[in-house]
Protein backbone atom coordinates (compact mmCIF):
# COMPACT_ATOMS: atom_id res chain seq x y z
CA UNK A 1 0.00 0.00 0.00
CA UNK A 2 1.23 3.48 -0.73
CA UNK A 3 0.97 6.06 1.27
CA UNK A 4 -1.19 8.43 -0.79
CA UNK A 5 -3.43 5.04 -0.52
CA UNK A 6 -3.18 4.69 3.08
CA UNK A 7 -3.31 8.68 3.90
CA UNK A 8 -6.56 8.20 1.88
CA UNK A 9 -8.29 5.63 4.10
CA UNK A 10 -7.16 6.95 7.57
CA UNK A 11 -8.13 10.35 6.87
CA UNK A 12 -11.87 8.56 6.02
CA UNK A 13 -11.69 7.17 9.88
CA UNK A 14 -13.89 9.17 11.71
CA UNK A 15 -12.89 9.04 15.54
CA UNK A 16 -15.88 8.67 17.92
CA UNK A 17 -16.90 7.94 21.20
CA UNK A 18 -19.49 7.85 23.99
CA UNK A 19 -19.18 8.35 27.57
CA UNK A 20 -21.93 6.89 30.35
CA UNK A 21 -21.54 7.24 33.94
CA UNK A 22 -22.94 5.29 36.64
CA UNK A 23 -22.61 5.83 41.01
CA UNK A 24 -19.96 7.78 39.71
CA UNK A 25 -17.82 5.28 37.62
CA UNK A 26 -17.15 6.21 34.04
CA UNK A 27 -17.20 4.15 31.32
CA UNK A 28 -15.77 4.61 27.48
CA UNK A 29 -17.27 3.32 24.63
CA UNK A 30 -16.92 2.58 20.83
CA UNK A 31 -20.36 3.65 18.93
CA UNK A 32 -19.64 0.96 16.14
CA UNK A 33 -19.55 -1.55 18.70
CA UNK A 34 -22.12 -0.75 20.99
CA UNK A 35 -24.23 -1.01 17.66
CA UNK A 36 -23.52 -5.17 18.09
CA UNK A 37 -26.23 -6.58 20.51
CA UNK A 38 -24.03 -9.69 21.29
CA UNK A 39 -21.06 -7.87 22.43
CA UNK A 40 -20.53 -5.44 25.45
CA UNK A 41 -17.31 -3.44 25.82
CA UNK A 42 -15.56 -0.32 27.24
CA UNK A 43 -12.79 1.29 28.77
CA UNK A 44 -12.91 2.12 32.31
CA UNK A 45 -12.54 6.38 33.79
CA UNK A 46 -10.43 7.42 36.65
CA UNK A 47 -13.59 8.07 38.94
CA UNK A 48 -15.82 6.52 41.62
CA UNK A 49 -13.41 4.21 43.40
CA UNK A 50 -11.48 4.10 46.39
CA UNK A 51 -8.55 5.13 46.37
CA UNK A 52 -6.63 8.03 47.26
CA UNK A 53 -3.83 10.19 46.54
CA UNK A 54 -2.27 9.91 43.12
CA UNK A 55 -4.49 6.42 42.73
CA UNK A 56 -7.86 8.42 43.18
CA UNK A 57 -9.71 7.01 42.70
CA UNK A 58 -10.84 3.62 40.24
CA UNK A 59 -7.53 2.30 40.23
CA UNK A 60 -7.42 -0.93 38.70
CA UNK A 61 -3.84 -2.00 38.28
CA UNK A 62 -2.13 -4.51 40.60
CA UNK A 63 0.99 -3.27 39.58
CA UNK A 64 0.54 -0.33 41.09
CA UNK A 65 2.57 0.22 44.75
CA UNK A 66 -1.36 0.61 46.06
CA UNK A 67 -3.39 -1.68 48.66
CA UNK A 68 -4.74 -4.79 46.84
CA UNK A 69 -7.85 -4.79 48.71
CA UNK A 70 -8.59 -1.57 47.34
CA UNK A 71 -7.86 -2.48 44.04
CA UNK A 72 -10.01 -5.73 44.45
CA UNK A 73 -12.92 -3.49 46.08
CA UNK A 74 -12.19 -0.85 42.50
CA UNK A 75 -12.97 -3.98 40.24
CA UNK A 76 -15.92 -5.10 42.29
CA UNK A 77 -17.64 -1.41 41.79
CA UNK A 78 -16.11 -1.07 38.42
CA UNK A 79 -18.14 -4.67 37.56
CA UNK A 80 -21.03 -3.53 38.91
CA UNK A 81 -21.44 -0.21 37.26
CA UNK A 82 -20.29 -1.86 34.12
CA UNK A 83 -22.77 -4.96 34.22
CA UNK A 84 -19.64 -7.13 34.03
CA UNK A 85 -20.17 -10.25 35.93
CA UNK A 86 -17.00 -10.19 38.60
CA UNK A 87 -16.85 -14.31 38.87
CA UNK A 88 -15.93 -14.22 34.49
CA UNK A 89 -13.31 -11.67 34.69
CA UNK A 90 -10.12 -12.33 33.43
CA UNK A 91 -6.93 -10.23 33.43
CA UNK A 92 -3.94 -9.64 31.32
CA UNK A 93 -0.43 -9.75 32.32
CA UNK A 94 1.41 -7.55 30.19
CA UNK A 95 4.75 -7.13 29.35
CA UNK A 96 5.00 -4.95 26.31
CA UNK A 97 5.25 -8.28 24.05
CA UNK A 98 3.09 -9.48 21.39
CA UNK A 99 2.37 -12.81 23.58
CA UNK A 100 -1.28 -13.58 22.76
CA UNK A 101 -2.96 -16.30 24.93
CA UNK A 102 -6.78 -18.16 24.13
CA UNK A 103 -8.81 -18.01 27.23
CA UNK A 104 -12.27 -19.69 28.38
CA UNK A 105 -14.17 -20.38 31.93
CA UNK A 106 -11.47 -22.12 33.15
CA UNK A 107 -9.13 -19.03 33.49
CA UNK A 108 -12.37 -17.13 35.68
CA UNK A 109 -11.16 -14.41 37.76
CA UNK A 110 -7.66 -15.18 37.22
CA UNK A 111 -5.40 -11.65 37.89
CA UNK A 112 -7.91 -11.13 40.49
CA UNK A 113 -7.95 -13.69 42.97
CA UNK A 114 -6.81 -16.50 41.15
CA UNK A 115 -2.88 -16.65 39.57
CA UNK A 116 -2.11 -14.38 36.93
CA UNK A 117 -2.03 -15.90 33.04
CA UNK A 118 1.79 -16.52 32.07
CA UNK A 119 3.01 -13.56 30.50
CA UNK A 120 0.60 -11.44 28.17
CA UNK A 121 -0.66 -8.70 26.27
CA UNK A 122 -3.30 -10.07 24.25
CA UNK A 123 -6.56 -12.06 25.18
CA UNK A 124 -8.73 -13.92 22.51
CA UNK A 125 -11.63 -16.49 23.14
CA UNK A 126 -14.85 -17.72 21.71
CA UNK A 127 -16.41 -18.56 25.31
CA UNK A 128 -19.72 -15.82 26.32
CA UNK A 129 -19.16 -17.01 30.39
CA UNK A 130 -15.72 -14.62 30.46
CA UNK A 131 -15.03 -10.73 30.05
CA UNK A 132 -11.46 -10.31 28.91
CA UNK A 133 -10.03 -7.38 30.83
CA UNK A 134 -6.40 -5.42 30.06
CA UNK A 135 -4.63 -2.55 32.01
CA UNK A 136 -4.10 0.41 30.63
CA UNK A 137 -2.54 3.96 31.62
CA UNK A 138 -1.50 5.89 28.08
CA UNK A 139 -0.95 2.68 25.71
CA UNK A 140 -3.46 1.56 23.51
CA UNK A 141 -6.52 -0.82 23.96
CA UNK A 142 -6.99 -2.88 20.91
CA UNK A 143 -10.42 -4.35 20.36
CA UNK A 144 -11.18 -7.14 18.16
CA UNK A 145 -15.03 -9.21 17.18
CA UNK A 146 -16.05 -11.16 14.75
CA UNK A 147 -19.88 -10.95 14.17
CA UNK A 148 -19.62 -14.19 12.11
CA UNK A 149 -17.47 -16.71 13.98
CA UNK A 150 -18.83 -14.79 17.09
CA UNK A 151 -14.80 -14.40 18.54
CA UNK A 152 -13.28 -12.16 20.54
CA UNK A 153 -9.90 -10.61 20.94
CA UNK A 154 -8.70 -7.55 23.60
CA UNK A 155 -5.05 -6.66 24.15
CA UNK A 156 -2.96 -4.22 25.67
CA UNK A 157 -0.94 -2.59 22.97
CA UNK A 158 2.04 -0.24 24.26
CA UNK A 159 4.72 1.18 21.93
CA UNK A 160 6.77 -1.70 22.21
CA UNK A 161 4.10 -3.97 21.24
CA UNK A 162 2.30 -1.47 18.43
CA UNK A 163 5.44 -1.55 16.86
CA UNK A 164 5.89 -5.45 16.56
CA UNK A 165 2.41 -5.58 15.61
CA UNK A 166 0.74 -7.13 18.56
CA UNK A 167 -2.46 -6.19 16.67
CA UNK A 168 -1.48 -8.71 13.29
CA UNK A 169 -0.63 -11.02 16.30
CA UNK A 170 -4.11 -10.70 17.79
CA UNK A 171 -6.10 -11.15 13.85
CA UNK A 172 -3.61 -14.34 13.49
CA UNK A 173 -4.72 -15.86 17.09
CA UNK A 174 -8.22 -15.14 16.36
CA UNK A 175 -8.05 -17.23 12.67
CA UNK A 176 -6.09 -19.93 14.11
CA UNK A 177 -8.35 -20.20 17.53
CA UNK A 178 -12.05 -19.37 16.76
CA UNK A 179 -11.84 -19.67 12.79
CA UNK A 180 -11.81 -15.92 11.59
CA UNK A 181 -11.35 -14.38 8.23
CA UNK A 182 -9.83 -10.83 8.99
CA UNK A 183 -11.96 -9.48 6.47
CA UNK A 184 -15.17 -10.03 9.09
CA UNK A 185 -13.57 -8.71 11.94
CA UNK A 186 -14.35 -5.55 13.20
CA UNK A 187 -11.10 -3.63 15.22
CA UNK A 188 -11.19 -0.82 17.50
CA UNK A 189 -8.87 1.45 19.46
CA UNK A 190 -9.51 2.64 23.02
CA UNK A 191 -8.38 5.91 24.89
CA UNK A 192 -4.33 6.12 24.48
CA UNK A 193 -1.55 9.18 24.50
CA UNK A 194 -2.69 10.96 21.32
CA UNK A 195 -0.11 11.70 18.15
CA UNK A 196 1.18 15.08 19.57
CA UNK A 197 1.68 14.05 23.13
CA UNK A 198 3.66 11.07 22.38
CA UNK A 199 7.06 12.76 22.32
CA UNK A 200 10.12 9.73 21.34
CA UNK A 201 13.71 9.70 21.34
CA UNK A 202 15.28 9.69 17.61
CA UNK A 203 15.57 6.13 17.88
CA UNK A 204 12.43 5.06 18.61
CA UNK A 205 10.90 7.47 15.95
CA UNK A 206 12.97 5.59 13.23
CA UNK A 207 12.44 2.97 14.61
CA UNK A 208 8.52 3.37 13.43
CA UNK A 209 9.59 5.00 10.48
CA UNK A 210 11.46 1.93 9.19
CA UNK A 211 8.30 -0.36 10.39
CA UNK A 212 5.75 1.16 8.84
CA UNK A 213 6.93 2.84 5.58
CA UNK A 214 3.23 3.72 4.43
CA UNK A 215 2.81 6.18 7.29
CA UNK A 216 3.17 9.77 7.95
CA UNK A 217 3.49 9.22 11.70
CA UNK A 218 6.30 11.47 12.46
CA UNK A 219 5.95 15.02 13.78
CA UNK A 220 7.37 17.41 15.98
CA UNK A 221 6.26 19.37 18.96
CA UNK A 222 6.74 22.73 20.43
CA UNK A 223 9.82 21.55 22.23
CA UNK A 224 11.42 20.37 18.55
CA UNK A 225 11.17 16.63 19.74
CA UNK A 226 10.02 13.64 17.94
CA UNK A 227 6.51 12.54 18.05
CA UNK A 228 5.06 9.39 16.91
CA UNK A 229 1.15 8.28 15.39
CA UNK A 230 0.27 5.65 17.30
CA UNK A 231 -2.85 5.93 15.85
CA UNK A 232 -1.82 5.51 12.40
CA UNK A 233 0.19 2.42 13.62
CA UNK A 234 -3.13 0.62 14.84
CA UNK A 235 -4.72 1.32 11.84
CA UNK A 236 -1.74 0.26 9.24
CA UNK A 237 -1.79 -3.02 10.77
CA UNK A 238 -5.35 -3.66 10.89
CA UNK A 239 -4.76 -3.34 7.16
CA UNK A 240 -2.31 -4.95 6.83
CA UNK A 241 -4.16 -8.25 8.36
CA UNK A 242 -6.91 -7.77 5.96
CA UNK A 243 -9.08 -5.79 7.84
CA UNK A 244 -11.35 -3.72 6.09
CA UNK A 245 -11.50 -0.25 6.56
CA UNK A 246 -14.71 0.26 7.10
CA UNK A 247 -14.33 -1.92 10.76
CA UNK A 248 -11.45 0.30 12.06
CA UNK A 249 -12.59 2.54 14.95
CA UNK A 250 -10.74 5.41 16.90
CA UNK A 251 -11.94 6.46 20.41
CA UNK A 252 -9.90 9.30 19.59
CA UNK A 253 -9.33 10.32 22.86
CA UNK A 254 -5.96 11.07 24.79
CA UNK A 255 -5.01 9.70 27.77
CA UNK A 256 -2.67 12.96 28.50
CA UNK A 257 -5.20 15.41 27.96
CA UNK A 258 -8.33 14.47 29.56
CA UNK A 259 -7.77 14.55 33.32
CA UNK A 260 -11.06 11.55 33.68
CA UNK A 261 -8.13 9.32 32.46
CA UNK A 262 -5.05 8.45 34.32
CA UNK A 263 -1.70 8.77 32.40
CA UNK A 264 1.51 7.66 33.31
CA UNK A 265 3.30 10.23 30.99
CA UNK A 266 0.76 13.24 32.53
CA UNK A 267 1.51 12.08 36.03
CA UNK A 268 5.39 11.06 35.98
CA UNK A 269 4.66 7.64 36.62
CA UNK A 270 2.51 8.26 40.12
CA UNK A 271 -1.00 7.57 38.85
CA UNK A 272 -2.88 4.36 38.86
CA UNK A 273 -4.23 2.21 35.54
CA UNK A 274 -7.32 1.91 33.69
CA UNK A 275 -9.17 -1.18 32.43
CA UNK A 276 -10.12 -2.41 29.19
CA UNK A 277 -13.05 -5.19 28.63
CA UNK A 278 -14.82 -7.21 26.17
CA UNK A 279 -17.10 -9.83 26.06
CA UNK A 280 -19.61 -12.01 24.72
CA UNK A 281 -22.84 -11.89 25.73
CA UNK A 282 -24.70 -14.74 26.29
CA UNK A 283 -28.03 -15.69 24.85
CA UNK A 284 -30.64 -13.73 25.91
CA UNK A 285 -27.90 -11.52 28.01
CA UNK A 286 -28.82 -7.70 28.07
CA UNK A 287 -25.91 -4.93 28.21
CA UNK A 288 -25.75 -2.32 31.06
CA UNK A 289 -26.66 0.27 28.27
CA UNK A 290 -29.48 -1.30 27.74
Amino acid sequence: MTREEFSAIYRSIVPAHAYREKNGVGIYTIPAFSAYPDIDHGFSARTGGVSEGCFSSLNLSFTRPEQRENVMENYRIFCNAAGIPLDGIVLDTYEHGTTVLCVNRFDCRRGYDRDPLPFCDGLVTDDPEITLITGHADCMAFYFYDPVKKGIGLCHAGWRGALHRIGAEVIRTMETACGSDPKDIVCGVGPSICPKCFEVGDDVAESFALAFPQCDLLGENEKGKATVDLWQVAAAQFLESGIVPEHIHLMGVCTFEDERLYSHRRDKGRTGGMAAFLRLLPDGGKREDG
